[in-house]
């Protein structure tokens, strides 16, 4: 599936960054929209379920990553740590990432640089493993002078999810949105095939949200996640910064 480039963007057809993004862990939260709202670039705004926004973390592995079609010595595989929201622009539906944590500094460079992204560095740790017919999957990363974890256990096969599926809502986005090292309004178009999903057996995470954050979002401390995911992942590409 690849999406079309907002009215008045050209096409773009060669893409900034390519890479295998694999076993992406998603744990989904509802919160009041007003948390998020002072967060977002010009033109966004929360992208409502039932009055609530969503945010997400989400662990997964950049796998082969390549800038320009060149792998970068220390950025090339390595495990992430997204925490994002969910956004629309018009009737264009998208994401903002809220803070992005990665192991490297130069990746985190990259990222900031390159993107404008808030990346952050600091060390994670990314073990998957198979046991009989249950996949393991864990993350564990340390911020400040604290260490947290994700592990979530799932079946080894996979479903296709489905367009109406609420996983969709969440990994169907084609649009990063954000906004230049001057203020402009910015926006990344991200290409990959639907997403299958492994069904979830299990999850335990030590995660204080208020820690890794800012107070404000020690409100999901304690708190379940209203859905949780494991996506296979796929090859990915994202495409220029446009405004």
């Amino acid at each position: 599936m690849t999406a079309s480039p907002p009215p008045g963007l050209p096409e773009r057809r060669r893409p900034s960054l390519t890479a295998r993004w694999s076993n992406l862990v998603l744990l989904t939260y509802d919160v009041d929209a007003t948390l998020v709202a002072p967060l977002l670039p010009q033109d966004v705004e929360p992208d409502l379920v039932d009055g609530r926004a969503l945010v997400s973390l989400i662990a997964f592995d950049f796998l082969d990553t390549r800038i320009r079609g060149r792998r970068i010595p220390g950025f090339v595989d390595f495990p992430e740590i997204n925490f994002r929201t969910y956004v629309r622009a018009g009737d264009r539906q998208g994401v903002v990432a809220l803070r992005e944590l990665v192991p490297s500094p130069l990746a985190a460079a990259v990222g900031r640089l390159r993107f404008n992204e808030p990346f952050r560095a600091t060390p994670i740790e990314s073990r998957t493993a198979s046991m009989g017919d249950e996949l393991v999957v864990e993350r564990r990363w340390r911020w400040k002078d604290r260490q947290y974890f994700v592990r979530m256990t799932s079946d080894q096969t996979s479903i296709a999810a489905t367009a109406e599926a609420p996983a969709h809502h969440l990994l169907g986005r084609r649009w990063a949105y954000g906004q230049s090292r001057r203020g402009e309004p910015r926006v990344l178009r991200i290409e990959h095939p639907e997403w299958a999903l492994r069904r979830v057996r299990t999850l335990d995470f030590d995660v204080d949200y208020g820690a890794l954050y800012g107070p404000e979002w020690a409100v999901l401390n304690g708190k379940q996640p209203m859905s949780t995911h494991l996506a296979v992942g796929s090859a990915v590409s994202i495409f220029p910064p446009g405004r």
